[in-house]
């Protein structure tokens, strides 16, 4: 990080610190920096880092610095020339049931114009943006109806586009609940991202777990998946030593929600609700393999009044 703004010590520091834009411009270059400390030579990349660093000391105004982290956030970058910005492109890096859309319009050899999709869940909303371009990146400085929004698109080799917003200085603040634009987009007409499951998400350890799941509910397995925007262990309050997922969709997490409990030794319950007819929530009870008589583990009884009158 070219400042640190715990305690910042020089003029430059101070500067960059005390600005909302360039504190934003100097903490994606260090996740710039550490990424491709990664994936390049670190020795080159670390000198191309410290040769652009000494540059940066000699800027004495806000506009000199801005400028100089565009042109290190590029270089760092390795962004590929003559980069095809036409077309639509999907956020793969974003969380199962949320999401994100770039359309970029009318390219000229300094601009462009792209229009923006990204939801989480229900919350869902469209914008759109000019962006400028230099050193081979396109910047977005204000996103249209937002209050403060910012974006950095840098082109990759690969054909890529990473995406970063200022969402920590403010332009969360613009954003429905859990909505982000950040992330790598890939060019394609349609969604690119594999099918979701259960385990390739995380929520279940192995292929094994995820069968007997599959064996218990049927049909119903894809609601599950689809319950799965939000998901956080949960305390097993029979203390049988079981895993607890919660799951729910962003913006509907007390109609559309769901839970897995299942223990080392096999055994499994599983419930969902979701609205149903009226209005009136609607729920469905599942019990594995060699637990099929016998109350509700108060686990599941417990998410069963919260969610439900009855």
């Amino acid at each position: 990080m070219a400042a640190s703004c715990q305690r910042p010590a020089t003029p430059l520091e101070n500067t960059i610190c005390t600005n909302d834009t360039l504190h934003w411009l100097d903490s994606a270059m260090t996740v710039i920096y550490r990424s491709m400390l990664e994936k390049h030579d670190a020795l080159q990349v670390h000198k191309e880092y410290a040769e652009w660093e000494k540059s940066l000391e000699s800027c004495t105004s806000y506009s000199c610095i801005e400028r100089a982290y565009y042109e290190g956030i590029s270089r760092i970058s390795d962004v590929k020339e003559n980069f095809d910005w036409q077309g639509k492109w999907w956020n793969t890096s974003a969380a199962n049931r949320s999401g994100g859309i770039l359309t970029f319009s009318r390219n000229a050899e300094w601009s462009l114009t792209v229009d923006i999709q990204a939801w989480a869940g229900s919350n869902h909303d469209d914008f759109s943006a000019e962006a400028r371009k230099l050193y081979g990146i396109a910047i977005v400085e204000k996103v249209k109806d937002t209050s403060n929004c910012k974006l950095l698109l840098i082109p990759q080799q690969d054909d890529s586009i990473q995406v970063y917003s200022n969402a920590s200085w403010g332009c969360s603040l613009s954003m429905p609940t859990g909505v982000f634009i950040d992330g790598l987009y890939a060019k394609s007409p349609t969604d690119p991202r594999p099918k979701a499951t259960l385990l390739s998400l995380g929520i279940f350890p192995d292929s094994a777990t995820d069968t007997r799941f599959r064996e218990m509910v049927g049909d119903d397995y894809q609601n599950f998946v689809d319950s799965a925007n939000v998901y956080i262990y949960q305390d097993d309050i029979d203390n049988i030593g079981a895993k607890v997922i919660s799951m729910w969709v962003r913006g509907e997490a007390n109609r559309h929600t769901a839970i897995i409990m299942y223990t080392p030794d096999g055994k499994m319950w599983a419930a969902r609700t979701t609205p149903g007819k009226n209005g009136v929530q609607e729920a469905r009870f599942y019990r594995g393999k060699g637990n099929e008589t016998g109350p509700l583990p108060r686990t599941i009884q417990s998410w069963k009044l919260r969610f439900l009158d009855k």
